[in-house]
C-alpha cells in the first residue's frame, strides 16, 4: 500500500483473528478502518494518541499511530510511532500489529537517515515485518509488506526473490497468489505479465488488496508506457478506471498511454482529471500535463504546468530536471 511503501526498499520494510481482517483489511476495528480507507490519517492519530496514553500495549491503536506517521511524513511522528510499537511489543509480543508497525516505520525512518543508517535496520525491519507475518499468516498486509521487502532490499541487507515467490505461493486465497506473483512479475521488469495477472482478478476485492492491485496495475502500465508498449495496456488501464474512478493512478496511467499513442488533446483531458482525484500529490501529474501541452504548441499552459512541478519540489530528480530543462527552452 502506498503508505507502506514510501522510501524505496526499505520504505516497505517496515494470535489468529478471523473474518474480513484476515481476508485483507489493514485494521481488525471498523471505525479505524473507515478512517483509513478515507485517507483521514491526522484523525487516526487523534484516535490514537489517547488510546495508547491509556494502554500502551492497545495493539490497533499502535497500527493507527503508524499509518498516520507514515501519511504526515515528519521524523518526529515516525520516532512517536516506533516507541509505541516498541512499548507494544514488549508487553505483548504477539501481536502482529505491533512488529508490522515497527517495520515498516523503521525502513522509512531508516530510509530518510541515509543510506548507512538504512542497511544498519535492515536486520531490524526484515524480522518484525517476518515475525509480523508468521503470527498473521493470513493477514494481507503484513504478507504484502514481507514480499516488498524481499524485492526491494539488496541481497545483502536480506532482498531473496526466492523467499518473495514462496511467500506469494504460500498466500491464503487464489486472488492474493495471482496479486503477489504479479508483484514478482512487476520486479523483473515483466510489465505485460504483471498486468494481465492483475487484469484477470474481479472487481470486489479486500481493502488492503485493492490498493495493491490498482497500485501495482498503474506501475505496470506505466513500465509498458516507458518501454513502448502502452498499446497493449490499454484494456487493462481502461478496467482500472473503471473500478477505481475515485483514484488519480489508473486515470493517470491511462493519459500516458494516450500521450505515447501521439493523443494528446486526450492526454491533456485526462491528467486534468487525475490532478483533482485521490492521490493526485503523488504523481507527477503537472509534469507530464506539462510535455502534452508544449507537443500541442500551448506554450504558455506547458509553462505554467512545468513552474508549478517545479515549485511543489516533490519529483523525482529526473523528472524534475527534465521540467527545469523544458522551462528553459520555452524562454524562462
Amino acid at each position: 500500500m502506498s503508505v507502506r511503501k514510501l522510501g524505496g526498499a526499505l520504505a516497505v520494510a517496515a494470535a489468529c483473528v478471523q473474518g474480513a481482517w484476515a481476508q485483507g483489511t489493514m485494521f481488525k476495528e471498523p471505525a479505524l478502518e473507515a478512517l483509513y480507507q478515507a485517507e483521514q490519517h491526522e484523525e487516526l492519530l487523534r484516535t490514537a494518541t489517547p488510546r495508547l496514553a491509556a494502554r500502551p500495549d492497545d495493539a490497533q491503536a499502535v497500527l493507527a499511530l503508524a499509518m498516520a506517521a507514515l501519511a504526515r511524513n515528519n521524523a518526529a511522528t515516525r520516532q512517536q510511532a516506533l516507541d509505541a510499537a516498541a512499548a507494544c511489543v514488549e508487553k505483548q509480543p504477539q501481536a502482529a500489529p505491533c512488529h508490522y508497525a515497527q517495520g515498516v516505520v523503521l525502513g522509512v525512518q531508516a530510509m530518510s537517515e541515509g543510506l548507512m543508517k538504512a542497511a544498519r535496520s535492515a536486520g531490524t525491519v526484515r524480522q518484525a515485518l517476518i515475525t509480523a507475518q508468521t503470527i498473521e499468516p493470513a493477514w494481507y498486509p503484513a504478507r504484502s509488506a514481507l514480499v516488498e521487502f524481499y524485492l526491494l532490499a539488496p541481497g545483502m541487507m536480506g532482498g531473496s526473490t526466492s523467499q518473495a515467490a514462496e511467500l506469494a505461493r504460500g498466500a491464503p486465497t487464489p486472488e492474493q497468489v495471482r496479486a503477489l506473483e504479479a508483484r514478482i512479475a512487476m520486479n523483473d521488469r515483466r510489465f505485460e505479465d504483471g498486468l494481465k495477472l492483475l487484469a484477470s482478478l474481479p472487481a470486489a476485492l479486500p481493502p488492503a488488496l485493492a490498493e495493491d492491485v490498482r497500485g501495482w496495475g498503474v506501475q505496470c502500465a506505466l513500465g509498458m508506457a516507458n518501454a513502448g508498449q502502452a498499446a497493449a495496456a490499454l484494456p487493462a488501464v481502461e478496467k482500472l478506471v473503471r473500478e477505481h474512478p475515485e483514484h488519480a493512478g489508473p486515470v493517470f496511467a491511462l493519459a500516458r498511454v494516450r500521450a505515447e499513442a501521439g493523443q494528446h488533446e486526450a492526454a491533456v483531458v485526462l491528467y486534468e482529471q487525475a490532478a483533482k482525484l485521490r492521490g493526485a500529490h503523488e504523481l507527477p501529474v503537472a509534469w507530464r500535463l506539462g510535455i502534452s501541452q508544449q507537443q500541442l504548441g500551448r506554450t504558455e499552459a506547458a509553462r505554467a504546468s512545468f513552474q508549478r512541478f517545479v515549485a511543489a519540489g516533490k519529483g523525482h530528480k529526473t523528472s524534475l530536471e527534465d521540467a527545469r530543462k523544458r522551462l528553459a527552452q520555452l524562454g524562462t
